[in-house]
């Protein structure tokens, strides 16, 4: 009887908030001393472990939760370790080299920051990487940035926004495949509600660095010669030829046909090795390495470098560990009860969608500031924010979409962030530098509140998950 009451119990309100603050004070502590974010996750488990010890919880009940959720998980963290294979194929097939010769070949200082902009994106919606993004692509455009008279942080803001938004709406990247699988929902229906709020600040975004470029393209010496020894480097050691580009129109038309996503890189991955051998003349053994280890390569040209030595799925372990700890942290919390404490205290205050929304922000903001990483605040967020939704009628992607819309683009606006470490340190810009413009971490959350105000790309469920109308649904929950 009393193991039976160990194991059905849940926190109280204060043990609930008590133990939360002690996790949230882990990360943020273990944060602001740089310690490794991996095994930060990782030793919060010890944390919950002590709770259950101390206050008599079932911990082996509460350890298989964990394991539950990051079993329903392993769909977008095997995902991630494909994407990593798929990279290191398309390096050495010449696929992003090409990518990136062809882009600086059009640059010229006026339209500078448009390119840049652009470039980014398509980086990151091809590689499901803002990170890889902004490693390659990024870093040639800040050096020829820099030698064109643009200011470094306007150079990087360019660069985030168009790694960031390209990011958001990847079928390859890890939030946009975690955040549907955690809300209930499905990756078209997500990626499609994003739209709404994404895509308009995306272009507002075109139209300020256009503008931008213009002004400082108009009196700027542009110097080629950085741009061409780019190229330069990059025909030296590949093939650059369209026949590179190949495993892109492949994964594009696979992942339009509704091909599954796993799948499709691999396929795509595959084809970039097929070119890797066939075209640029690489073993069949090397290319396999290059998918498990990432490329490598020493051209003489620091930018080339830099651009091409990443990918392999080993690239993608230290992500899949982070995944797995804080899944499973999230699942833990939620098994004893803490998610329950914070639940019962939002619904209380949540009665409209706008409420319902903009509760979901904050919360999402708090998340990624308490965690400094987006996947951890993506879980916490979902984790407590989706049943209400589903409560209230409101679909699974207007929940994932609202997360993505703060939690996966906040964090470059937080100093502490791992977000904001990783690009100062990739790009060489100071925060203060960069963070006025990161345009599109600002606007789209406007766009978010005026969806959640005007019922513009709001959507409506039924019990089952089904759509239905504003009318069936207001009829169906009692809505004025």
């Amino acid at each position: 009887m009393e193991m039976k009451d160990s194991a059905n119990k849940k926190v109280t309100p204060a043990q609930g908030i008590g133990l939360l603050a002690v996790v949230a004070g882990f990360i943020v502590y273990c944060a602001k001393i740089g310690a490794n974010t991996n095994a930060v996750m990782g030793l919060t488990w010890i944390i919950i472990w002590g709770f259950c010890v101390i206050f008599k919880y079932d911990w082996n009940k509460t350890m298989n939760a964990g394991f539950d959720a990051v079993r329903r998980s392993l769909g977008p963290l095997i995902l991630l370790v494909t994407v990593g294979m798929l990279i290191g194929a398309w390096i050495a097939a010449g696929t992003i080299p090409t990518l990136i010769a062809y882009g600086l070949s059009i640059i010229n200082p006026k339209v500078f920051l448009t390119c840049t902009l652009i470039l980014t994106s398509l980086m990151s919606i091809f590689t499901g990487t803002s990170y890889g993004s902004a490693a390659s692509a990024g870093i040639a455009m800040m050096g020829i940035g820099l030698s064109m008279g643009v200011p470094a942080g306007m150079t990087a803001g360019a660069i985030l926004c168009g790694a960031i938004f390209g990011d958001k709406i990847s079928p390859l990247s890890d939030t946009t495949n975690i955040c549907p699988a955690l809300c209930g929902g499905t990756l078209i229906k997500h990626i499609q509600s994003q739209m709404y709020t994404t895509l308009p600040a995306y272009l507002i975004c075109l139209v300020v660095f256009t503008i931008l470029g213009l002004q400082y393209g108009s009196g700027a010496a542009f110097d080629p010669v950085v741009v061409q020894e780019t190229i330069d480097a990059c025909q030296a050691n590949f093939v650059i030829s369209p026949i590179c580009l190949l495993p892109l129109v492949i994964i594009i038309v696979l992942l339009l046909a509704k091909v599954d996503v796993i799948p499709a890189s691999l396929i795509g991955g595959v084809s970039g090795a097929v070119l890797a051998v066939a075209v640029q003349g690489e073993t069949i053994s090397a290319t396999i390495g290059y998918m498990a280890n990432g490329f490598s390569l020493q051209s003489g040209n620091e930018i080339v470098d830099k651009l091409v030595n990443r990918g392999g799925l080993s690239s993608m372990a230290s992500v899949v560990c982070m995944g797995m700890f804080a899944i499973g942290m999230g699942n833990m919390l939620e098994d004893l009860g803490v998610m329950d404490v914070f639940m019962n205290i939002l619904t209380k205050k949540v009665k409209t969608i706008f409420s319902l929304i903009t509760s979901t922000m904050l919360v999402s903001y708090f998340a990624s500031a308490m965690t400094c990483t987006m996947t951890s605040a993506n879980v916490l967020t979902g984790k407590l924010m989706s049943p209400l939704f589903w409560k209230k009628g409101i679909a699974p992607e207007v929940c994932s979409r609202t997360m993505e819309d703060t939690a996966t683009i906040g964090g470059v606006l937080m100093p502490w962030h791992a977000n904001v470490i990783y690009y100062s340190g990739v790009l060489g810009v100071a925060y203060s530098q960069f963070v006025p413009f990161c345009i599109l971490s600002y606007i789209v959350p406007v766009f978010s509140l005026i969806c959640a105000a005007t019922g513009f790309g709001i959507f409506y469920v039924n019990q089952k998950g089904e759509r239905i109308s504003k009318e069936a649904w207001k009829q169906l929950y009692n809505e004025n």
